[in-house]
């Protein structure tokens, strides 16, 4: 179970258009509310006006292609987080999770090769 309200991601669709790793820079609660009302205000227009069936690959290619990519991007923040427990002075519970930040990035790596793989 998550230790605070805040580790529980809204479902996807209500923060498709922004990342939990960029929302966590806007501590404000109304900064944040404002930015997931705005994404997903983006997203229901993108849905309203993308051209369906024109797309070089089929949707099911295209959405496994764009969750590879936010693994690897998921990759980098965690290899991000790892490095400061290298070139940060921190807390030995912080140190911990920034080296659990580091092997979990190893393994959503592997997680987006499976995919990308079969891509």
């Amino acid at each position: 179970m998550p230790s605070s309200p805040q580790s529980i991601p809204p479902p996807w669709n209500e923060s498709a258009a922004f990342r939990e790793t960029t929302l966590r820079l806007f501590p404000d609660p109304e900064d944040r509310a404002a930015l997931i009302h705005l994404g997903a205000m983006l997203h229901d227009m993108a849905l309203e006006t993308a051209a369906y069936g024109r797309e070089p690959e089929s949707s099911t290619h295209s959405e496994m292609r764009s969750a590879a990519g936010d693994l690897r991007h998921l990759e980098g923040y965690l290899a991000m987080v790892r490095r400061s427990a290298d070139e940060s002075q921190l807390d030995p519970a912080d140190e911990a999770l920034a080296r659990l930040a580091g092997a979990q990035a190893a393994s959503v790596g592997m997680l987006a090769e499976l995919i990308e793989r079969d891509l």
